[in-house]
């Protein structure tokens, strides 16, 4: 029969064993394995290295209940800074928040609360500088008392630099110019000739009728900005005598035009007055160029080159397809008209189309 003398020396024995073993003489665990937190998470509004403002949104289900006074609390590592710098909101009105260096506390209050899934939102975090390989582990735990642990579960979340993402697509344009046949209507302009993308013959000339030849203009762009298409002349028609078909509308020679788009009218034919004897104009069938700024022909108007200037024929300010119409597709009529004062002769002059992206 073992004497009291011999159990005390077992009982030291076995906590010198312990001691042996552990270091300490280890508390009794009083969380709870069945009654766990369950379904937690943390999902954070941002989660880039130094990133501040950053919300915290923990999601979980309590498996006991949280007496009165009693709480949940949410302990961030130190790499998380500026912990209740910003607002914390505790699942329930029974719930306040309270903070302490780097813990949140969801202290219930009269009556308590029972197990239930439920949330807290905590602001005003700023992110760790670094990233971990193992994640940043933020412990929830339930305390039905200061020391009295019912629950726990613990959250990883990754800090990660951001990751840029890139693509590029490259830039388009397309510009076509095509001839016209005989019939076609621009801006209520009947063309009278068949033309190509590089000839606009008005043939032998009328004394007594104007004389139009077209040209139809396509544009395909990715621009962002979209596009323009100008035509410039290098020189009024000219004979090889110098003579001159002056631009529209009685231009002295080399002096230009009228400055604004208006309706056709015949030259004067004013004896010794050489700019009146004949003229030659242009309109176009984009209908909206004067809300970009721009000219308005509507109307079948028609403006003359001055010599300087190119002429804005076309545009559109996003990117265009080549098919629609005011958008990627567009028509140019030259319209000729001569008194017969003009003198004889084989005129000419070069027209160039000028296509311009904007990205």
């Amino acid at each position: 029969m073992k004497t009291k003398k011999q159990k005390k020396f077992y009982i030291a024995l076995l906590v010198v064993f312990v001691m042996a073993m552990y270091g300490f003489i280890p508390p009794v665990f009083n969380a709870k394995a069945v009654d766990a937190i369950t379904a937690a998470s943390d999902t954070l509004s941002d989660s880039d290295l130094s990133e501040p403002n950053v919300i915290h949104t923990f999601d979980f289900t309590t498996g006991t209940t949280t007496m009165e006074d009693g709480f949940w609390r949410i302990t961030f590592p130190a790499g998380f800074t500026n912990v209740g710098s910003g607002s914390e909101t505790c699942g329930y009105g029974q719930l306040t928040a309270s903070t302490t260096g780097q813990m949140v506390d969801c202290v219930a209050g009269v009556g308590g609360q029972t197990a239930t899934s439920t949330k807290v939102v905590i602001t005003g975090l700023t992110n760790p500088g670094t990233d971990s390989a193992s994640g940043y582990v933020i412990n929830l735990e339930h305390y039905d008392m200061p020391t009295h642990l019912q629950e726990r579960v613990q959250i990883v979340v990754y800090i990660i630099d951001h990751i840029l993402m890139t693509a590029r697509v490259n830039a388009t344009l397309a510009f076509s110019v095509t001839g016209t046949s005989t019939g076609q209507v621009v801006n209520g302009a009947t063309c009278d000739q068949d033309t190509t993308a590089t000839t606009t013959d008005f043939g032998v000339l009328s004394f007594t009728a104007s004389t139009t030849v077209c040209q139809d203009l396509t544009v395909t762009t990715n621009a962002s900005d979209g596009y323009i298409v100008t035509v410039e002349q290098d020189g009024e028609l000219t004979s090889n005598a110098l003579d001159n078909i002056n631009s529209f509308n009685n231009a002295p020679t080399g002096t230009g035009s009228s400055t604004l788009p208006i309706a056709w009218a015949p030259p004067l034919g004013t004896l010794d007055v050489y700019n009146t004897y004949g003229h030659m104009g242009l309109t176009s069938n984009d209908s909206d160029l004067l809300a970009k700024g721009y000219m308005d022909f509507t109307g079948e108007k028609y403006v003359g080159f001055n010599g300087t200037d190119p002429v804005i024929v076309m545009s559109h300010d996003h990117p265009s397809d080549g098919k629609t119409p005011d958008k990627g597709k567009s028509s140019v009529a030259y319209t000729v008209e001569i008194s017969t004062l003009q003198e004889a002769g084989d005129y000419e002059s070069i027209l160039t189309y000028i296509a311009t992206a904007t990205f």
